[in-house]
C-alpha cells in the first residue's frame, strides 16, 4: 500500500508540473475538449487493463483549440501500439469520423515482478530463498520480466545480478541435464507403441527443450528433452 500511494504521488506530481507549464490557452482548449480527453482515457484504459495491474492514465490537453470533437472515437494509429509508456493516440471527430485529431498520454502500469533478494553469483540457481516481489511501472522495463517466483525456481542465473535487481528472460537459463556429445536414448511412442534406440546428442540441452540427435553416421533427429539421457522424437 505504501508503495502504490508513493507511486501515485510521483505521478501525479510529473503531471501536475507538465499540467502547470503549459499556456494558459492549453487550459481552455482543455475545458471544451473534456468529452475527448475522457474518450481518450477509457480506451486507454480498456487496453492496458489487466486482473493484476492497476494502470493510471494521464492524457495531455491540446494545445490549441479545434472546437468540440463530437462523437469522439480513440484508435492506435500504429496497430501493433501496446498501451504502456508514452504514446499517441488519434481520435476521430464528427459524425462520420471525417475529423481525424492527435494527442499525447503517458500510461503507467503499476504491477508485481520478481527482483533478487540478494547478491547472486553467476551459475546460482534461483529457488524463494534468493528471490522476492516487487513493485513499480513495468512501462519502465524494457524487457519481459517474471510475476511469480514458481517460475523462476530451478533456473540458473546466467551473469552476476545485484539485490534488488530487476530479473529478465535474458538474464536466466534453463539448466542443461543433458550435454553436447551424450549418449543419450531416443524414445518414439506411438499409439500403443513405445521404441527406444541410441544416439548422440548434438546440441545440449535443458528440460522440454528441442535438440539435434545423430543416431546414425548419417541420419539426423530433432527430440524434446523428456529426462537426464533421455530424448522423445517430435514427430
Amino acid at each position: 500500500m505504501f508503495v502504490n500511494k508513493l507511486f501515485l504521488i510521483v505521478f501525479l506530481s510529473v503531471l501536475g508540473a507538465a499540467y502547470c507549464s503549459s499556456p494558459a490557452h492549453a487550459r481552455s482548449s482543455n475545458d471544451e475538449n473534456q468529452q475527448l480527453i475522457r474518450a481518450v482515457e477509457s480506451f486507454l484504459y480498456q487496453q492496458a487493463s489487466t486482473t493484476t495491474t492497476e494502470v493510471m492514465i494521464a492524457v495531455t490537453p491540446p494545445t490549441a483549440s479545434f472546437g468540440v470533437c463530437i462523437n469522439p472515437e480513440p484508435f492506435f494509429p500504429n496497430a501493433n501500439q501496446r498501451a504502456i509508456g508514452r504514446v499517441s493516440v488519434g481520435v476521430r471527430c464528427g459524425e462520420a469520423g471525417e475529423q481525424v485529431r492527435y494527442v499525447q498520454a503517458q500510461v503507467a502500469v503499476l504491477g508485481s515482478y520478481v527482483v533478487a533478494a540478494a547478491d547472486l553469483p553467476s551459475g546460482a540457481i534461483l529457488s524463494a530463498s534468493n528471490l522476492r516481489m516487487a513493485q513499480g511501472d513495468i512501462a519502465r522495463q524494457r524487457q519481459a520480466t517474471f510475476s511469480s517466483i514458481e517460475s523462476l525456481a530451478g533456473m540458473v542465473v546466467r551473469r552476476n545480478l545485484r539485490a534488488g535487481q530487476v530479473i529478465h528472460e535474458q538474464m536466466v537459463q534453463i539448466p542443461q541435464i543433458i550435454g553436447r556429445g551424450d549418449n543419450v536414448a531416443i524414445i518414439v511412442e506411438g499409439s500403443g507403441f513405445s521404441i527406444q534406440r541410441e544416439g548422440t546428442a548434438i546440441d545440449a540441452g535443458g528440460m522440454h527443450e528441442e535438440i539435434r540427435v545423430r543416431i546414425s553416421n548419417r541420419e539426423i533427429v530433432t527430440g524434446r528433452v523428456a529426462a537426464p539421457g533421455k530424448v522423445v522424437l517430435i514427430p
